[in-house]
């Protein structure tokens, strides 16, 4: 079979959208498949199993106008940006939230030459699949202009996060009701839609109405289980250390409870400095919009860890003794719902054998689920008591490595999914095709 991928993100960055179509067209290339993807321009080496890979090949398509220019090379726009572009992109990020919506994204000025290529593609190859994903809105508009070219190519349009009804980003009402029409205009043509879990498939199954659906969890690669179990401890800061590693998405995780916890302890004189420490690594600029975590009673207990390699931040999250995840909230009141969105870094965390704290995150959200039938943590919503209890507890030296319910987690590999997506695939079009 021959595999036409269209993604924004792909290659060495580290971002669990990445991961997952990496991920994807590695194994759909070892299972003797070409896979041709076409992305964004990124600096660095393609990871182990892309690299030199014959049966892999990988075109980078500028935007228009912005050409290459990403901070720090990433394929993210937000990503590690800092002073007058911070600025800029919080004004940006109002922007969208208040009034446009995803139309206000510079990967506009991308999907139109992807699709191009795309179709200029098609004229020189057969293909028996096209399967486009991250982000939703520019992913789907290129393959819908791909798919135009040929009627006959299978299309899977998959969706990791919602393009109409998006929680983070709702804009106006006049724009939402435009986004729903334009959503159902370009995915008309769709053979088989994609999602993460039940939730996000509903939301999108009351938008579409009856079609062929898929639900295609977030995952972990194989390999990742006997990483955590064989990497080396390395050396964190405190007595007791709680590690987040990734993006905080600015309006929808707030990590206040865990500091308010943490400045209550300081004042009952029951935490000092080197009793806890909590490290964050990856993307940490949405912190600014927290002033408690500068309070003098609590930045002496937050450390910044910046990005760092893969196998290195495997290797701190096994170290840790607890991995904070932050549940998501609407941006906008009635907007959007966020009871199905599971960042892909839940599964790191679910195979460490490190114990999960989960803040604001609540009883109805699928995380909330996950964790008890992992076995792995607990959630706290935005409780500052029984964070605080656990805290205390912690450092009295109550900690202990936790051991994943595996049979649970098994069907989360990334090969697994990636061999349902086919199968599906090769029902629908009536054949085991090769």
């Amino acid at each position: 079979m021959k595999i036409l991928i269209i993604s924004s993100y792909f290659g060495p960055e580290t971002s669990v959208g990445v991961l997952r179509v990496n991920a994807f067209a590695n194994h759909w290339s070892r299972q003797g498949h070409d896979v041709h993807v076409l992305t964004m321009p990124f600096t660095g080496e393609l990871p182990a199993g892309l690299r030199d890979n014959p049966r892999v090949h990988v075109q980078q398509i500028a935007p228009w106008l912005i050409r290459g220019g990403q901070a720090g090379g990433v394929q993210g726009y937000s990503k590690g940006v800092k002073g007058w572009r911070r600025a800029l992109l919080s004004f940006q990020y109002w922007l969208k939230r208040r009034l446009l919506s995803n139309y206000l994204d510079p990967r506009v000025l991308w999907w139109p030459r992807a699709a191009l290529v795309g179709r200029s593609l098609l004229r020189e190859q057969h293909f028996d699949l096209l399967y486009s994903t991250v982000p939703s809105y520019t992913a789907h508009s290129a393959a819908a202009l791909i798919k135009q070219a040929n009627r006959q190519l299978f299309w899977v349009a998959d969706y990791r996060d919602l393009w109409a009804g998006n929680p983070i980003f709702p804009g106006c009402a006049p724009v939402r009701a435009f986004e729903r029409r334009h959503e159902r205009m370009v995915l008309a043509r769709a053979d088989l839609i994609c999602s993460i879990n039940a939730p996000l498939l509903q939301e999108l199954r009351e938008l579409h109405g009856p079609r062929d659906y898929l639900e295609l969890p977030n995952g972990f690669e194989d390999n990742e289980v006997d990483v955590f179990r064989n990497a080396a401890r390395v050396s964190l800061p405190a007595k007791v250390n709680i590690v987040y590693a990734g993006s905080i998405l600015p309006g929808l995780q707030n990590p206040t409870p865990l500091f308010l916890a943490i400045r209550q302890l300081v004042t009952e004189g029951l935490l000092a400095e080197g009793d806890l420490a909590i490290s964050f690594y990856g993307d940490y600029a949405a912190l600014d919009d927290f002033p408690v975590a500068r309070d003098p009673l609590v930045a002496p207990f937050v450390r910044l860890g910046g990005k760092v390699p893969r196998q290195e931040i495997l290797a701190v999250q096994k170290s840790a003794d607890f991995l904070l995840f932050l549940g998501s909230q609407p941006v906008a009141d009635g907007v959007g719902s966020t009871k199905g969105v599971v960042s892909g870094k839940i599964f790191e965390y679910l195979i460490s054998g490190t114990e999960v704290l989960a803040v604001g995150v609540t009883d109805d959200m699928l995380v909330a689920d996950m964790l008890r039938q992992a076995a792995v943590g607990t959630h706290y919503a935005a409780d500052v008591a029984r964070i605080r209890q656990r805290l205390l507890a912690a450092v009295q030296g109550e900690t202990a490595k936790v051991q994943p319910n595996m049979d649970y987690l098994d069907p989360f590999r990334r090969s697994v999914q990636a061999a349902v997506l086919l199968d599906q695939v090769r029902t629908l079009k009536g054949g085991d095709r090769p």
